[in-house]
């Protein structure tokens, strides 16, 4: 499987400045495959909640995924409950 590589020319800007290119190229070797995926994912303005990452992504423990993206390289991943009470994840993107 080919690694797909990041245009973040093409990508909105992040707070706290996450989303350089700089940045990703310093830490893409730590990132598991589907820590990249998530981030990815969260960083095209995609709202995850664990069934969409499960469906759409074939990631099975989305919670963990983004526990490590927080925890480590400190990504400003917020929160929000749904109906229904799931919790849907997200990055704010500056309009």
């Amino acid at each position: 499987m080919n690694q797909q590589e990041i245009n973040f020319d093409e990508l909105h800007h992040v707070e706290n400045k996450i989303s350089n290119q700089e940045h990703f190229e310093r830490n893409k070797e730590k990132f598991s495959n589907q820590c990249r995926i998530v981030y990815e994912a969260l960083l095209r303005g995609e709202r995850l909640t664990t069934t969409k990452a499960l469906l759409d992504y074939k990631i099975g423990d989305l919670r963990r995924r983004i526990k490590d993206l927080k925890d480590i390289w400190n990504v400003p991943i917020e929160w929000e409950y749904k109906e229904g009470n799931y919790k849907e994840f997200f990055i704010k993107i500056n309009q």
